[in-house]
């Protein structure tokens, strides 16, 4: 089997990473075409340079070692909730998107990036590790579960 490294992503990852982020946000319109909007690409590269050098922002991907292909691409960053009179305070590495190339999946390459993110989190001394998964992506539902994550709270519409 294949080698993949996970590290910290590089401007170099731009046409790896932008292909992932086309490949999820695929998945979103196709489900949700009354939602999102077509975009191609879903991220331009300036918006990946201000991410890699955003101070409150983690990115990293997931190397195929012999092809040198990126095959997975996680974006955290640290929210720092204080003085919220409803809540208490507290600093959250959220995860605002991860992504593994289908042809990847199923080699726990998912599972070593959200190692890699816990591990960030109690370096950054974070209370939580939260995400956001929507109803119709089962498949990372059932895998963000089997890591441990609970649901928290649902977000629900009524289309009219």
């Amino acid at each position: 089997m294949n080698e993949v490294s996970i590290r910290k992503a590089v401007s170099s990852d731009y046409q790896g990473v932008s292909a992932l982020m086309d490949e999820l946000h695929r998945m979103h319109v196709e489900a949700r075409p009354d939602i999102y909007r077509p975009l191609q690409p879903r991220m331009s590269q300036q918006e990946f340079e201000d991410l890699l050098s955003a101070e409150d922002r983690y990115l990293y991907v997931a190397e195929a070692t012999e092809q040198g292909g990126i095959c997975g691409y996680v974006s955290a960053q640290l929210n720092k909730i204080q003085n919220v009179e409803l809540l208490m305070d507290r600093e959250v590495l959220y995860i605002n998107e991860i992504i593994i190339d289908p042809k990847y999946r199923g080699r726990s390459i998912g599972q070593k990036m959200m190692a890699v993110l816990v591990e960030l989190g109690k370096e950054l001394q974070a209370d939580h590790l939260e995400l956001t998964v929507a109803s119709f992506n089962q498949g990372a539902q059932e895998f963000y579960e089997k890591l441990g994550l609970v649901v928290r709270s649902s977000r629900m519409e009524y289309i009219l």
